[in-house]
């Protein structure tokens, strides 16, 4: 009896190998199967698991350390510089691209540092560039006032060349790029939003002075306007200047809101301190125009020594930026 029991057990023996040896492909099959995911997950972009791999796009301009260096080009026969800001996060994806102009009699370096804008570069992530004027002392041809012309360089074709010149050589988001100013600076970036509207996603001008366009302010399409300006501002007066052909902040804002069609019908978002928040979200393709008003606010960039710190300019201009994209991209968001 014992002899046959032992004979009987045999076909079990084998199915319970059979099944132990089918679990165990089992299982070095799911571990594949996790190890190949845990692999796509981690070329995937930071907070964003949910990105395709196939949307991930790789830097393959020259390699540029981040922080600052200056650049050279020649334009319109001359030569012009410039100040390049890179963030820490620089060079694993494009990033994108905001241009700022310093105010008359300034530098690139003067600009960068009494902006300070390079530590919401670092934050958030875009290349930042300060251009350098001509003339001396340092200006733009921003415009026509009633003494004439504002400058003497073609700073159109060196803003063209510029931009051509960096999103060749930067690893940039040619979607996303942003044209800030200070003072004059502020008057060439609206000359910007006036004639290169197809090379740009929109503009931001801090205490900006505003003068007549030669031939008109023209854009090729609606544009998102940031203004941000002091009421009591000695040197760009809120209220314009006529003795020097300088506008006032809100014939200036008047202006964008007949080009950007908008209603008209003003909503205020933002009230703290000294700072009351304007815009016009009733425009047309989806731009905003937006207003900041600081009440005793004078020729300063907000959040930086000796003005308001209720609101940080850089931080502004970057929230504002961030919305928009040229031409339109799918995953805008």
């Amino acid at each position: 009896m014992r002899q046959k029991m032992t004979r009987d057990s045999h076909p079990d023996m084998r199915r319970l190998v059979g099944v132990g040896g089918l679990l165990l492909s089992l299982l070095i099959l799911l571990g594949a199967i996790v190890l190949a995911y845990n692999d796509r997950q981690n070329i995937l972009p930071e907070n964003s698991q949910h990105a395709s791999v196939s949307n991930l796009v790789t830097c393959k301009t020259p390699h540029h350390d981040a922080g600052d260096s200056t650049g050279t080009i020649t334009s319109a026969g001359l030569k012009r510089t410039f100040l390049v800001h890179l963030a820490p996060s620089y060079g694993k994806r494009p990033q994108p691209l905001v241009i700022n102009y310093h105010g008359y009699s300034w530098t690139a370096q003067i600009m960068e540092h009494n902006s300070q804008m390079d530590t919401e570069a670092d934050r958030a992530g875009f290349v930042l560039v300060y251009p350098q004027g001509v003339d001396s002392p340092p200006s733009w041809n921003a415009g026509v006032g009633s003494f004439g012309p504002t400058g003497d360089a073609d700073d159109i074709q060196f803003t063209r060349d510029l931009l051509s010149y960096l999103e060749q050589t930067y690893c940039v988001d040619t979607h996303r790029v942003y044209i800030a100013g200070f003072s004059l600076g502020g008057g060439m970036a609206y000359r910007i939003a006036c004639t290169l509207t197809d090379r740009i996603a929109a503009i931001a001008t801090v205490s900006g002075a505003y003068y007549a366009i030669p031939g008109g302010c023209q854009p090729s399409r609606p544009i998102p306007v940031l203004e941000i300006h002091g009421a009591a501002d000695n040197e760009a007066p809120y209220n314009g200047n006529p003795g020097v052909g300088m506008a006032a902040v809100q014939d200036y804002l008047n202006g964008w809101l007949s080009r950007d069609k908008c209603d008209g019908s003003a909503q205020a978002f933002f009230q703290k301190g000294d700072v009351t928040g304007t815009q016009w979200t009733h425009c047309a393709d989806g731009v905003i125009v937006r207003h900041y008003r600081i009440s005793d606010g004078g020729h300063t960039w907000p959040g930086t020594p000796n003005t308001t710190h209720v609101i940080d300019g850089g931080v502004v201009l970057w929230q504002f930026f961030s919305q928009f994209t040229y031409p339109p991209v799918a995953n805008n968001h």
